[in-house]
């Protein structure tokens, strides 16, 4: 392959990459594999059931909805956490208005999560297998233990007791809800008690956190995953864990997906589910004595022993339906433990529900063991944060270089606070760190496009000549570029900042679409006003889709008039204009063609980028704009040389 076709390949495979990886974040989601679960007492709860009896609870009393904290602005807490005495189970969940609101320009505090109507709630307790004997749990009303005034807001404990067909207590429940004001983190802890005079074998099944609200118009990134400890290696491994789509379950056909085993050589440490910027994690504690497990890193974990196993599955009545919001929720199956008589046992939980922010997630690993800052670094809460997402070619997202951007967009913006200035000087950072480059490359490629030009009829009567001897054609066209000293291959430098940039532009879209520092951050006033999702000016409800231009959200179509792309279209035709003056017209049809080629899949990228964030069409447009300054710059120095050359000839 000569310079040319080598150069024009690398051109269009570059236009060509870039724009499929961006279709595929709009029209393609993975969907996951879902595993059949298999039937049977055994993989439910790790002991055999053998029979189903009633439920008797303690301080019987009304259905009632007990509120922990507050997500008022202005109150000391961080969330607001709604615990229901039916089944034991979290309503709602919101985050204080003060540091995440709903909408902007509201002082609604954000819904974190929330239960659906005739679905069982989250994190509710469903059943207990005692001495194989199943006890439903799903629809009883527990009681509500009495907590001093002082702590109304920060616990409270329900409880429940299971008797046998006779009417004889056997276990009882206690369920502690309890939050930290000054932390995402809440506390869930259910206590067994043995009732009898003889030692009782109890499995207790609970929910996890079900999907999270989608956030936005953005596609449906939400996932359910999971990190887990493999033995062999003394690996906490975040990635080789099964991670399970929200789309994987919309489907009313879809089967649960097991996330893996709390035992065994390679066991589950946490489970998660996330939409773009927010996520619940759940993380059993030990309770009693503790065995540690050693890290490769010279830290150790806990292990724990009263969960079998965790799953995703579609729950509630909308479980069989055709509806493509269908509820999914994390399913955690109790291993048996036996409890001496008299004697007591726990299952405490520690959940995380907050903003996916990279500066509370990655915590200390110098931080004062058993503070959150060291929990979250031990267990590396901060690979909840993915920037591959929705991606045919999500190995090439860059995460490393993502991460890297969004650390330099956090320290101007902490210079400048405004995200669409800090966009703006990062991508002037860039254009001056590259000028060079440019300069050199389209300097270079122009001259050997002049130098091509020039040579033009002497190809054309080789062409001519070797018509029928392809191998002489090449030996005779190579023999003259080295006679006129012409590489046709240093041209290339010409793409090579376009190259180094499509990195970026894809970093800088991983990075935008789940950072939370992007949610809301406006740049113009009336315009611009959340860079994480598009510069929509106005959108409008239709009764069908619309690809590309409309967008569909909560189960309604919508078409939306989104300003950016267009402006980048009028940018990109400015761009490719100038390019064009900098070299003369070709004159080979194969490369007019390519050329004509290019400059049509170029102008196609406003559509491929049309929902994309508008503060990556910000960057992608004011790069542009540099590139526009660049190759005047170029055209300067480029009149000046053949001013100098025309000068010298003359003398």
């Amino acid at each position: 392959m000569n310079g040319k076709k080598l150069l024009n390949f690398l051109m269009i495979f570059a236009v060509a990459f870039l724009a499929m990886n961006l279709f595929t974040h709009f029209f393609f989601k993975p969907k996951g594999k879902p595993h059949a679960r298999p039937q049977g007492g055994t993989e439910a709860t790790g002991g055999a059931a053998t029979g189903y009896q009633k439920v008797v609870p303690v301080n019987v009393v009304q259905p009632t909805r007990i509120t922990l904290g507050s997500a008022v602005k202005g109150q000391p807490y961080l969330l607001a956490v709604a615990v229901s005495n039916v089944s034991a189970g979290i309503e709602n969940v919101q985050l204080n208005a003060a540091q995440y609101r709903q909408h902007i320009g509201s002082d609604q505090p954000l819904l974190l999560l929330t239960a659906r109507p005739s679905s069982p709630l989250p994190f509710a307790t469903t059943g207990v297998v005692i001495n194989g004997i199943s006890y439903p749990l799903e629809h009883v009303v527990w009681g509500v233990l009495p907590t001093p005034a002082n702590l109304r807001r920060l616990r409270t404990t329900l409880s429940v007791t299971v008797a046998d067909a006779a009417g004889h207590p056997l276990a009882r429940i206690d369920k502690t809800f309890r939050i930290n004001p000054t932390t995402y983190d809440v506390r869930i802890t259910q206590k067994i008690y043995n009732l009898t005079s003889q030692p009782i074998r109890v499995a207790v099944d609970q929910l996890g956190p079900t999907d999270l609200p989608l956030q936005d118009r953005q596609e449906d990134m939400r996932t359910f995953m999971s990190a887990g400890y493999r033995q062999q290696s003394h690996y906490l491994d975040t990635s080789g864990f099964p991670e399970v789509y929200q789309t994987a379950m919309a489907d009313p056909g879809a089967k649960p997906v097991k996330l893996g085993l709390f035992t065994g050589q390679n066991r589950l440490l946490w489970i998660a589910t996330s939409n773009r910027f927010f996520t619940a994690i759940v993380r059993p504690l030990p309770y009693g004595p503790i065995h540690w497990d050693p890290l490769d890193n010279g830290q150790q974990i806990p292990r724990i022993t009263y969960l079998h196993s965790a799953w995703v599955k579609r729950i509630g009545s909308e479980n069989s339906s055709a509806e493509p919001r269908g509820i999914a929720t994390v399913v955690l199956h109790g291993a048996p433990l036996l409890i001496p008589a008299g004697g007591h046992t726990a299952m405490p939980l520690s959940v995380y529900f907050g903003p996916k922010k990279r500066s509370l997630l990655a915590g200390s690993a110098h931080a004062k063991p058993g503070t959150p800052a060291y929990e979250y670094n031990l267990f590396h809460y901060l690979a909840v944060i993915q920037f591959n997402q929705g991606s045919w070619c999500s190995f090439l997202t860059f995460a490393w270089l993502a991460l890297a951007i969004l650390k330099i967009l956090t320290w101007l913006h902490a210079l400048i606070p405004n995200y669409g200035i800090a966009i703006m000087i990062f991508v002037l950072l860039i254009r001056l760190l590259l000028h060079p480059l440019t300069r050199y490359g389209q300097v270079t490629m122009t001259k050997t496009q002049r130098k091509m030009a020039a040579l033009a009829p002497d190809l054309e009567r080789l062409r001519t000549k070797y018509a029928k001897d392809k191998a002489r054609l090449q030996q005779e066209t190579m023999a003259l570029y080295k006679e006129r000293n012409v590489n046709p291959a240093s041209s290339i430098l010409g793409c090579l900042p376009m190259l180094l940039q499509m990195p970026i532009w894809i970093a800088l879209y991983s990075g935008l679409a789940v950072d939370i520092d992007l949610r809301q951050a406006g740049f113009i006033p009336g315009w611009i006003t959340n860079l994480s999702n598009p510069d929509t000016i106005y959108s409008h409800q239709i009764g069908f889709h619309i690809p590309i231009l409309g967008y569909q959200f909560e189960g309604h179509n919508f078409i939306a008039f989104n300003l950016l792309p267009l402006l980048l279209g009028v940018v990109f035709f400015l761009q490719m204009k100038m390019q064009m003056k900098l070299a003369p017209p070709p004159t080979d049809p194969q490369q007019r063609q390519t050329q004509m080629i290019s400059q049509y899949m170029i102008l196609l990228f406003p559509l491929f980028l049309y929902n994309a964030p508008s503060g990556l069409n910000l960057y992608i447009c004011a790069s542009t704009l540099g590139g526009l300054v660049d190759s005047w710059l170029v055209r300067r120095h480029l009149r000046k040389m053949d001013a100098a050359a025309a000068l010298a000839g003359a003398k």
